[in-house]
C-alpha cells in the first residue's frame, strides 16, 4: 500500500507505511477492478470506516490489491473506533470535506445524510453495472434506499444474536438456550450464573441496539410508518428498562459506571471477553471478537421470545456511500464494486464485517472459513434468514437526534435519577418534538 494518511481516533493523525501485497486478480470478472481509472491520471480516494485493528489489517490488504490493479490510484484510509466515527463524519460534512467513500451504518445517520444531500445517488452506477448488484438480494439493496434514491450499497449481512459462553453455562449447571427461550429464561439463567460463579450473567443491555427488536417483537415499531412520530407505547419502553434494572440490582448485569469505563476501550475489555459474563447481545459479526482470541467457547443463540421471529431481522452490517463532493465518483464506484464482488477480496475480508453480501462471494468464502465461531456465524445468519421479518426502513431526518435522546434518557434511568416511567415519557416528548420539526 502506498504511503497514506490515516486517522486512528477523531483527534489523532499518524503516517503509516505498509508494504504492498501481490493480488490474485482476475478470479471474478465483475469485481476485478478493471473499471475507470480516470485516463490513468493520478487519483486519490479517501475511504473512511470504523473498526478495530483486525478490520484495519484486512481492509488494508484489499486496498493493496486494488492499487496493484490501478497503479495511478491511491486509496487513503481514514479509520477510527465506532465511538466517535460519526462525530468525525459530521464535522467533515459541515466543512464540505467528507471522504470520497464513507462507511454508513443502517440507522438514522443514513436518513440524516440523505436529507442533507451529502451523498451521491448510486442508481446510475447499479443500472450500468459499474457497481454490479445482481448477486445482492433486492431487499438488502432496499436498505440503502432513502426516499426512492439509492445512497448506499450494503457490503455484509448481520443479525442480532445472544452470544453465550458454553463452558460457563456448564459450570453453572445450565444447558444451552433453546431457539424458543424467553426473556424470563435469560433472566433466570443470568441470575443462576451470577449466584453460582460470582460473575455477571448478562452484559447490560445496549440502548442503541436492542429497543428496535424489543418493540418489533411486541408488535410495535420504533417509528410510525410515516416517520413523523414514535411507533410504540410508553409501557413497552418502561418494561425494557425495568428488565435491565432488575438484573443490575441483583448483580447479574454490570452497572452503568462499569459499562462506560469499558466502552471506549473496545471489545477486549468486555466482560465476556474476559470470561466474566456468560451472555452478551451483539451483532453476529462480533462473535469471534468476543471469544478472547478463541480461548472462550462462544456460541450464538437467537434473541429471546415470545415472538422472536417477529422481532428478528437481517441488517446490512455496514454500507458504502460516495460523497456528493467527491471529485472522482466513477473511480469510487469502481472501488466499491471491487470491494463487494471480487472473490479474492472477499476471502481476505471473510466474516469480520459480517456475512458477504454477494451470493457468489458467500459461496466462495464459506468453505475457506476454518474458525468454528465464524462457521457458526454463517449458520446462524442462515437460520435468521428463515426466522425473521423485513427490517424497518424508516429513517427520519432527525433520527440521529432521536437516538441520542434515547441514549441520554437510558443513562438517567440506569443511574436511577429518573424512574423508567419518567424516562419513557421524557423521551417520547423529546422525540415527537424532534420528529415534527
Amino acid at each position: 500500500m502506498k504511503n497514506k494518511l490515516k486517522w486512528i481516533a477523531p483527534a489523532a493523525l499518524v503516517l503509516l507505511t505498509v508494504g504492498c501485497g501481490s493480488p490474485n486478480a482476475g478470479t471474478n470478472v465483475s469485481g476485478n477492478g478493471t473499471g475507470d481509472s480516470s485516463n490513468n491520471q493520478p487519483v486519490t480516494l479517501r475511504f473512511a470506516w470504523w473498526g478495530t485493528q483486525p478490520r484495519v489489517d484486512l481492509t488494508t490488504k484489499v486496498i493493496d490489491m486494488y492499487e496493484k490493479l490501478h497503479p495511478n490510484v491511491t486509496i487513503q484510509p481514514e479509520y477510527s473506533s465506532w465511538d466517535g466515527y460519526f462525530q468525525k463524519m459530521n464535522a467533515e460534512a459541515a466543512g464540505n470535506n467528507l471522504p470520497d467513500i464513507l462507511t454508513q451504518n443502517f440507522d438514522n445517520n443514513l436518513g440524516s445524510y440523505a436529507s442533507q444531500n451529502l451523498m451521491a445517488n448510486l442508481k446510475p452506477y447499479t443500472d450500468s453495472k459499474k457497481i454490479d448488484t445482481t448477486k445482492i438480494s433486492p431487499s438488502l439493496l432496499q436498505d440503502g434506499t432513502v426516499n426512492g434514491q439509492l445512497y448506499a450499497i450494503p457490503i455484509a449481512i448481520n443479525a442480532l444474536t445472544v452470544l453465550y459462553n458454553e463452558d460457563l453455562l456448564k459450570q453453572a449447571g445450565l444447558q444451552d438456550p433453546s431457539n424458543s427461550w424467553t426473556w424470563d429464561d435469560l433472566a433466570t439463567m443470568s441470575q443462576t450464573v451470577h449466584q453460582k460463579l460470582g460473575i455477571y450473567g448478562l452484559r447490560t443491555l445496549d440502548a442503541s441496539v436492542l429497543p428496535t427488536f424489543y418493540f418489533r417483537q411486541n408488535s410495535e415499531l420504533f417509528y410510525s410508518k410515516d416517520g413523523k412520530s414514535l411507533g410504540f407505547q410508553a409501557q413497552t419502553l418502561v418494561n425494557y428498562w425495568k428488565y435491565n434494572l432488575a438484573l443490575i440490582k441483583n448483580g447479574a448485569s454490570p452497572n452503568l459506571d462499569y459499562v462506560q469505563q469499558i466502552t471506549s476501550t473496545g471489545l477486549s475489555s468486555e466482560p465476556m471477553n474476559l470470561g466474566k459474563a456468560a451472555f452478551d447481545i451483539r451483532w453476529s459479526n462480533q462473535a469471534s471478537g468476543m471469544s478472547n482470541g478463541g480461548k472462550e467457547t462462544i456460541k450464538l443463540a437467537p434473541l429471546p421470545g415470545p415472538n422472536a421471529d417477529q422481532g428478528m431481522y437481517l441488517k446490512p452490517a455496514s454500507l458504502l456511500s460516495i460523497s456528493k463532493s467527491s471529485k472522482h465518483p466513477d473511480q469510487a464506484a469502481d472501488f466499491i464494486n471491487f470491494f463487494i464482488n471480487n472473490i479474492d477480496a472477499g476471502k481476505i475480508l471473510g466474516t469480520e464485517r459480517g456475512i458477504p453480501v454477494s451470493s457468489d462471494v458467500r459461496t466462495a468464502v464459506k468453505p475457506t472459513i476454518t474458525n468454528p465461531i465464524d462457521q457458526a456465524t454463517f449458520d446462524y445468519v442462515d437460520y435468521v434468514t428463515g426466522h425473521s421479518t423485513a427490517a424497518d426502513q424508516v429513517f427520519p431526518s432527525k433520527g440521529a437526534q432521536v437516538q441520542q435522546a434515547l441514549i441520554d434518557e437510558n443513562e438517567k434511568v440506569l443511574y436511577s435519577t429518573e424512574t423508567p416511567e419518567q424516562g419513557a415519557q421524557n423521551f417520547i416528548n423529546k422525540a415527537n418534538t424532534l420528529l415534527k420539526q
